[in-house]
């Protein structure tokens, strides 16, 4: 026996009144998520099945393509009749509370009836390559409701961020629920162009306008720390507005705003601002302002440069100053004052730093070329007739030598590798090396060097420094000294233990021309004694 043929209206007037309509009814009377009425399973079953029936029923009673058409007008219809004015009668939060909860009772909306007509999705939408039927939903929404009204939505949402902006506690979740709806206006293919097009960009505009108001006056009234604090402050909060409600995508170009805003745009003016800019915090050591500095400029690609040049200039005076000083004193121990340059090397290493986390300015290249260029600036200016690179060999031989200050292994390196560091800005490192020459060959020569190991290891430091070529001669003389006891123990076996002739104690050094400061040789007449000695 054949079934029953289902005519189009009556059942889509059943599907209507106990699918579209019922769960209309169940949607607009929900209250805080809690159903009053429900769809019983055996309803929905009877609905499925007559969906199924409808169109699985031979032509001309296949109704495919008429309930395809019917769900979609059903769609609109509700939206256009119910949904739309339902919004549009609100303002401001109410309104978009109203999205909210219109949009989620739509979705819900959708999804029911996709279940319900889905033998129709997956047969005939599929075969015609038709939108799906939660794809028609949503588009739907967009174009009828979402269109009518993002315009006041956007509004809101931006007032209610510059209320947030100014302090003011505001309803996050409730943002956070309309943006994802620019977000999901994007359809399946989950497009950012809605939420870009239609809001992220008046976002990033009116930031920029409320930044750069915020700019101009922190800048008349605040020092440059208090500017930078401020600063540093906003751009966290921006941060964690994108966290509590933005898309992530929003992030970077947000931070971007900021910083073209409050960075960017006013940098040069806050540098130099009187009485607080970034030459007094160097002069007063504001380490804590000034890494700040260094964090908050680097974030611009054209922050760094100008706060490079500053320090270098800063530094440069402090050094020229200290030349000054010292040109004009009577002292004539200079020592103290290779000390003084040791120490402003050491703060100014201290303040550039040596790596990430380490210093106020972290290593970065450009502060170690602005203090290298200004150390080059002073480091070889003259005191009176005297070189730095003269001082620095002078500084270096009252270290080594068994008279001059004692220090402990430890601490004579720290400091042997610090007059390295400074000789490193010497544009005369050969004169250095002349003097350095003579005095190692008195200490050599002379028995007075206090270590043999920190004559190595400072000799190193200048290989390291300067190449294998620089300190060819100077490691030449350790090896002839080498050599010379090497000889004179072999003289001292061969003479049972004695290195005596006759009445004089003979100590030979045999030296390699070229390696050690050469001198006019004085005839003179030599004694008995001393010839004998020669002539062994």
């Amino acid at each position: 026996m054949n079934p029953q043929v289902i005519a189009l209206d009556e059942g889509w007037n059943a599907l209507k009144v106990g699918g579209v309509q019922k769960i209309e009814e169940i949607l607009e009377d929900m209250q805080g998520g809690v159903y009053k009425n429900r769809i019983s399973t055996e309803e929905y079953s009877k609905l499925y099945t007559m969906v199924y029936s409808m169109c699985t029923q031979k032509p001309p009673n296949n109704w495919s393509e008429p309930l395809y058409k019917n769900y979609c007008d059903a769609i609109k219809d509700y939206l256009t009749a119910r949904i739309l004015p339902r919004i549009k009668e609100k303002h401001d939060e109410s309104m978009l509370k109203e999205l909210v909860r219109r949009w989620d009772n739509h979705k819900l909306m959708v999804r029911f009836l996709s279940h319900v007509f889905k033998y129709l999705d997956r047969f005939y939408v599929k075969r015609l390559s038709l939108p799906e039927l939660s794809d028609v939903g949503s588009q739907s929404f967009h174009e009828i409701v979402f269109n009518a009204v993002k315009r006041e939505v956007r509004t809101a949402i931006l007032e209610l961020i510059r209320r947030e902006r100014e302090g003011e506690t505001v309803d996050k979740k409730l943002i956070q629920q309309v943006v994802e709806i620019f977000v999901e206006m994007g359809g399946s293919r989950n497009s950012l162009e809605v939420y870009v097009t239609d809001f992220e960009e008046m976002l990033l505009s009116t930031t920029a306008e409320y930044y750069s108001r915020e700019s101009v006056k922190w800048a008349e009234k605040d020092s440059f720390p208090e500017y930078m604090r401020k600063a540093e402050d906003r751009l966290k909060q921006e941060q964690e507005r994108v966290a509590h409600y933005l898309h992530s995508s929003t992030e970077e170009k947000l931070l971007k705003v900021c910083d073209e805003q409050l960075l960017q745009g006013p940098e040069q003016a806050l540098l130099e601002k009187e009485n607080s800019g970034c030459e007094v915090l160097l002069l007063d050591n504001k380490t804590e302002d000034l890494s700040r500095m260094f964090r908050l400029f680097s974030r611009i690609p054209t922050g760094l440069p100008p706060i490079g040049n500053i320090v270098r200039k800063h530094i440069s005076d402090v050094g020229l100053a200290l030349v000054k000083k010292q040109s004009t004193s009577p002292d004539t121990d200079l020592m103290p004052y290779v000390q003084e340059l040791l120490d402003i090397h050491d703060k100014y290493t201290d303040l550039v730093g040596t790596g990430p986390e380490k210093g106020c300015f972290q290593g970065h290249t450009i502060f170690h070329k602005a203090m290298k260029e200004a150390f080059e600036v002073f480091v070889n200016k003259e005191i009176g007739k005297t070189s730095t690179a003269e001082l620095l060999s002078n500084f270096c031989d009252n270290l080594l030598k068994k008279s001059g200050e004692r220090l402990s292994d430890e601490a004579l390196e720290d400091k042997l590798e610090k007059v390295v560091r400074l000789f490193s800005y010497l544009s005369d490192k050969d004169i250095f090396a002349e003097f350095y020459k003579k005095q190692l060959a008195k200490r050599l020569l002379l028995a007075r060097s206090s270590s043999d190991d920190a004559e190595r290891s400072m000799i190193a430091k200048l290989k390291l420094r300067c190449g294998a070529q620089f300190t060819s001669k100077l490691e030449g003389m350790f090896l002839d000294m080498k050599m010379s006891a090497d000889t004179q123990q072999t003289f001292r076996d061969a003479h049972e233990g004695s290195s005596r002739v006759g009445d004089v104690e003979l100590a030979v050094h045999v030296l390699t021309t070229g390696f050690w400061p050469t001198q006019a040789a004085a005839a003179c007449a030599l004694p008995e004694p001393i010839n004998k000695c020669i002539d062994v």
